[in-house]
């Protein structure tokens, strides 16, 4: 029971973007089509006159809660290499409860779990002056955003040993948001003007979206009481008196594996739309002068209407029949759905859902760049990516983050260095792209972390892929 729960609660918030930004890749001059998800006006910067983005992969976990000391690295735990001496009889990774410590500052829980893969992607330099993009992209994401430092404690003791006394009854907001889906996008960019060395670059994406997965619990808070049970009084339950509360999800993946029928299944229970939209002023007098840019977007304008069940909970409903939660509940719950479908069968057994579609937003932010560059291929470059949903938004949210970047570029040759401010923390990563092949990581010591190098990370973060540019333009 510790296991899943632990797995469940507090797993999500071991989480992903989080470096799911891929800043070595989406920094770099030659980044191609990955550098559209900062900045799409950056498409008629390219130095290319064609880029084609064969695949690239990342995963990323990071979080404020709680920080990883088991005796294997986050990397052997995620690739499922963790050595025998510590799994169980079953094959199964052992995952003691001592393997975290709780960072107990008393502010409010962030974290992200994600995976995303950019598959095949086509940019054309059209004319000097403009160009246009076709991008592919599957993203699944798992946060938990503006939850009680208090309330994740106690979910941490898994519910037993008398953990329930521990629940505080006010400030017990918890907000969780999981999202799987593919887009398809447009990209078009152009220079709006330009001279005298200066130009300003605009640049569009539209989105065609297809929703696979999607949950979401946002507790605004409640009221409660916890009782001794007379047959076990060692075993307290939670009695649930009020609550204000949205909870909703899909059953489209549950019992199936991700793969290409899955995605091309016409039951696919979501579809929408987004938009990213940006400027870019570029400043570079010849080849032989050092360039500047500066640029600002909004990105993952939109979201995805799901057909699932939405139940919405009032202090009046729950008046007449509170609601008993115990740890035996949760035995046997892996995963956000199994976390969603509990809790939706205790609150309301019995009862139909308030709506049979309900919307999951996209993870909109502000995206504001720097970047200098001598002409020797040496530069830096600085990124603040600002979250624009509410902590209480039924969406997936962009981590707010700052990132500094030293940089080298050539057209055969990409090294960075990329320092990263997260969740209140700060990572050193590291990326290379030799030729067409990226290899990289937004949290070094992430990786390696564990108790016996005594290096406590509170995430990971890895990526890499294959992308080329073919022809130059003029100015290269």
């Amino acid at each position: 029971m510790k296991y899943s729960l632990i797995l469940g609660a507090i797993g999500l918030t071991l989480s992903t973007v989080s470096g799911q930004n891929m800043l070595g890749i989406s920094t770099s001059r030659y980044g191609g089509t990955n550098r559209l998800y900062i900045n799409p006006a950056l498409a008629a910067d390219s130095p290319s006159r064609i880029f084609l983005n064969g695949a690239t992969g990342n995963l990323h976990l990071d979080n404020n809660y709680v920080r990883y000391q088991a005796p294997f690295s986050l990397l052997r735990l995620v690739t499922d290499r963790v050595p025998g001496r510590y799994r169980n009889a079953d094959g199964s990774v052992r995952f003691d409860e001592s393997y975290t410590q709780e960072i107990n500052d008393g502010k409010p829980k962030n974290g992200t779990l994600s995976g995303e893969v950019r598959g095949p992607a086509l940019l054309i330099k059209t004319s000097e002056r403009s160009a246009v993009a076709v991008t592919t992209r599957f993203r699944g994401i798992a946060q938990v955003v503006g939850t009680s430092q208090a309330l994740l404690s106690s979910l941490r003791a898994s519910l037993n040993d008398g953990a329930l006394y521990g629940i505080p009854s006010r400030n017990n907001q918890l907000n969780v948001n999981s999202n799987t889906y593919a887009e398809l996008a447009f990209t078009y960019a152009s220079t709006l003007l330009e001279g005298d060395g200066q130009k300003i670059l605009m640049g569009a994406t539209v989105k065609g979206l297809l929703g696979y997965n999607a949950q979401h619990f946002i507790n605004k808070g409640m009221t409660y009481r916890v009782t001794a049970d007379a047959a076990t009084p060692d075993m307290p339950y939670l009695e649930v008196t009020q609550l204000d509360a949205t909870l909703g999800y899909t059953t489209f993946l549950q019992n199936r594996g991700i793969s290409p029928r899955t995605l091309l299944s016409t039951d696919i229970p979501g579809v929408g739309l987004g938009a990213d939209i940006g400027l870019t002023y570029v400043r570079q007098y010849d080849s032989d002068s050092p360039s500047l840019r500066i640029g600002a977007a909004i990105t993952d304008i939109g979201g995805i209407s799901y057909k699932g069940e939405d139940y919405i909970y009032t202090s009046a409903q729950l008046d007449q029949s509170p609601i008993r939660f115990r740890g035996s509940d949760f035995i046997n719950v892996s995963g956000t759905l199994d976390i969603a479908q509990t809790v939706q069968q205790k609150l309301s057994a019995g009862r139909s859902p308030d709506r049979t579609r309900f919307g999951a937003g996209l993870p909109t932010s502000l995206n504001l760049t720097v970047d200098y560059t001598e002409p020797s291929g040496a530069g830096i470059g600085l990124t603040y990516l600002q979250d624009l949903r509410s902590v209480q938004a039924q969406a997936v949210h962009q981590p707010t983050l700052i990132a500094v970047t030293p940089h080298f570029d050539k057209r055969w040759l990409s090294l960075s260095l990329p320092v990263v401010y997260l969740n209140r923390g700060v990572s050193v990563g590291a990326s290379v792209r030799v030729g067409p092949v990226w290899l990289g990581t937004d949290n070094f010591l992430g990786l390696l972390g564990n108790s016996s190098n005594g290096i406590r990370p509170r995430g990971l973060d890895v990526y890499g892929g294959i992308a080329f540019g073919l022809g130059r333009v003029n100015d290269e």
